[in-house]
């Protein structure tokens, strides 16, 4: 099935509400797009003029996309769920994965028919086949799981990372968004990664309410549910966390020096969880930046407490090796985990 196959039946441009604001088309105003109606427009414009920050966040929410892709493009990773991709944006998540796997396979969810119209005119791959578009809610886990099978584009037994870039923050608690994530995480293959980011009020609790309310105000498609790095946190249960963990987009593996002005302006988190396997030990794929450690987050969550310190044997190849356990092309091992509930047999 190529990505027309995967548009077409799905919804029509009659199927496009032009009388509310969508969050993906909003975001591509903050983005400095063009591809949004005027009442995206209007609403965009009072959550900026409430919150200027917004932009701000929004330009290092993709900035931060385009990095973490990067970075498990380079550790091998070649399959890459992306739900609530948003109207396309330049470099997009493909372009960024296949500039270091030209073979990387990416399939692409959204719930707003005028993304996946823009998808398949704009969205391109390097190949035939490596790229898919498909009609999917977040909401609705199970139907995405199902509908990328279907697909055909991913090898199941293979790592894949799925990305949740600045949507889990539209799901509301009665929801069950931690639910929601979970059952996407089982469905992945051991190895696997989650790559998260999510708005959060813990620096202006009160002027974060005023910029969410707008999205209640201007009654758009969805609402907005700020939470705490706590609660961030929490949504990586089930994963272990690379180092630095769940933090301030501009403070994961940064490509430039950051200043404290810049970083009062960015009010989302974001971080990378790896899968733990079912049982036996579990492969942890070195972060890009020496000396870097990770942890498992369990359900619940622990709070965050001191530095987190690596634990793994001097020589981790040799010890897989040792057990029989081929270690993946492009990934070396930092980190021998085995989850809880499991024997040392």
């Amino acid at each position: 099935m190529n990505s027309t196959d995967s548009l077409n039946g799905a919804h029509s441009p009659a199927d496009v509400r032009t009388d509310v604001p969508h969050p993906a088309r909003m975001y591509n105003y903050y983005l400095g797009g063009k591809d949004h109606y005027e009442i995206d427009q209007k609403a965009a414009e009072e959550v900026v003029r409430r919150v200027p920050e917004a932009i701000d966040s929004a330009r290092a929410n993709r900035a931060w996309m385009r990095r973490a892709v990067h970075h498990l493009a380079k550790l091998g990773v070649r399959q890459f769920l992306d739900v609530g991709t948003g109207l396309p944006t330049e470099p997009n998540l493909h372009q960024v994965a296949q500039s270091v796997i030209a073979d990387a396979h990416i399939l692409y969810f959204d719930n707003d028919p005028i993304v996946l119209t823009h998808a398949q005119t704009l969205l391109t791959s390097s190949k035939p086949g490596q790229v898919e578009y498909a009609h999917g809610d977040l909401r609705e886990p199970q139907g995405i799981i199902e509908k990328a099978r279907a697909l055909d584009i991913f090898d199941w037994e293979q790592p894949t990372a799925l990305v949740l870039s600045a949507i889990t923050h539209f799901i509301p608690d009665k929801d069950d968004v931690a639910g929601i994530v979970g059952t996407l995480r089982d469905a992945l293959p051991p190895g696997s990664f989650l790559v998260l980011s999510h708005a959060t009020g813990d620096f202006q609790p009160e002027r974060s309410a005023l910029g969410a309310a707008v999205y209640d105000e201007f009654e758009s498609s969805v609402g907005v549910t700020m939470r705490s790095r706590e609660q961030v946190e929490a949504l990586f249960a089930g994963f272990t966390l690379l180092e630095p963990g769940v933090v301030q987009l501009p403070l994961w593996h940064p490509d430039e020096k950051i200043n404290s002005p810049e970083l009062g302006r960015i009010w989302v988190y974001g971080g990378i969880g790896q899968k733990a396997a079912d049982c036996g030990l579990q492969i942890l794929a070195q972060p890009i930046l020496a000396g870097m450690s990770s942890r498992r987050v369990e359900t619940p969550v622990p709070l965050p407490s001191g530095v987190l310190k690596p634990d793994f044997p001097a020589q981790p190849e040799k010890h897989l090796w040792s057990l029989g356990i081929q270690v993946p092309r492009g990934v070396r091992p930092l980190h021998l985990n085995r989850p809880s509930g499991c024997s040392a047999s």
